[in-house]
């Protein structure tokens, strides 16, 4: 559609934009979910390279709160680490 075509068309109503939208979640609800080919692959990968690869749980976890356990923790060390090795505020 050319830009002069576009301008002469009415817009929707609002019982067109609703009954679209009603069509498109129909459309939507009947699409098979998409499988997660992810762990599959890796589960391959590593069952074939006999745990050469993947064969940590980093990689393969799904979660993130180990990432954030690990964050806090060396936090609290460098945190430590700071006050054991900083400057004491002693000058002479």
């Amino acid at each position: 559609m050319s830009e002069t075509e576009q301008e002469d068309l009415p817009p929707p109503s609002d019982a067109e934009l609703e009954a679209q939208e009603k069509e498109m979640k129909k459309l939507l609800a009947s699409v098979p979910p998409t499988p997660a080919l992810l762990p599959a692959v890796q589960k391959k990968i590593r069952r074939r390279s006999k745990g050469k690869f993947y064969s940590d749980g980093w990689s393969v976890e799904s979660g993130r709160i180990n990432y954030v356990i690990i964050a806090a923790l060396m936090l609290f060390v460098l945190a430590i680490a700071y006050f054991a090795l900083g400057p004491t505020g002693i000058s002479k």
